[in-house]
């Protein structure tokens, strides 16, 4: 399975509340976004993606902790923005 090969998708966003592309949940977070199996998992076999084109390391530092809340971002956002 290549990278890019589901990029093109759109699906919508429990973090931002609107539609956003396969590749940016591939790409937003360290190696990708930790919600991308809830998001994923009726539209592709994201299990089979992760696997082929991630590590077992980088799935595990990615899954095993807890994605911000929607509420978190923008309390960060906003302390970003003060400085």
């Amino acid at each position: 399975m290549a990278l890019e090969q589901y990029d093109l998708g759109e699906i919508r966003c429990l973090k931002l509340g609107g539609e956003v592309p396969f590749k940016y949940c591939r790409g937003c977070g360290e190696p990708f976004c930790g919600r991308i199996i809830t998001c994923w998992a009726t539209r592709i076999d994201i299990g089979a993606f992760l696997a082929e084109n991630f590590s077992p390391e980088q799935i595990y530092s990615c899954l095993g902790k807890k994605a911000p809340g929607r509420l978190e971002q923008i309390f960060k956002a906003a302390d970003k923005a003060k400085s």
